[in-house]
């Protein structure tokens, strides 16, 4: 039961994570991104696109990823929890993820604070998972929900660059 209500709070730590993202992004763009394209002119693309979406579009992504992290989470109670956990182990590894970026390239990302913040949150899921399923559960649970959530944030900021364009 406690796994339950544990995994109802991912859509909150989600948004906890995004406004996070949606509050300085702007900022930080304004102030790094000349700085980050000259440093790494192979990921432009990657900060073009972050920086040219409205506050609106990104608002958009992230209720969409909310939405779909809730409907798992309700799919999770009421059938199966498979799904639930995959996008736990998903969002875990984007909070990873945004935390080693940050190491590596010597910024602060909008988001790293509360990365840093939920990693505690994250491992207290973690150790959950890694004893109710097995290694190779885990495994699995970890790489569809990664690949889940970064296909559906491609997808998304791909529909706010071509509706942008309209």
């Amino acid at each position: 039961m406690f796994s339950i209500l544990f995994y109802i709070s991912i859509p909150i730590a989600y948004l906890i994570h995004d406004f996070d993202e949606f509050f300085m992004r702007r900022k930080w763009s304004d102030s790094k991104y000349d700085m980050m394209i000259a440093k790494y002119p192979k990921v432009a693309s990657i900060f073009s696109t972050l920086k040219s979406m409205t506050q609106l579009e990104y608002g958009i992504v992230i209720f969409e990823q909310f939405l779909f992290l809730t409907m798992a989470v309700v799919w999770g109670i009421y059938a199966d929890p498979i799904p639930m956990c995959a996008l736990f182990w998903g969002f875990g590894i984007h909070l990873i993820i945004t935390i080693i970026h940050s190491i590596l390239l010597r910024v602060c990302f909008p988001g790293t604070v509360t990365s840093v913040l939920l990693l505690p949150y994250f491992g207290f899921g973690l150790a959950d998972l890694l004893h109710q399923y097995t290694i190779t559960e885990n495994v699995v649970m970890a790489t569809c929900g990664f690949g889940v959530i970064f296909l559906n944030l491609t997808l998304m900021y791909w529909l706010m660059k071509k509706f942008s364009d309209l």
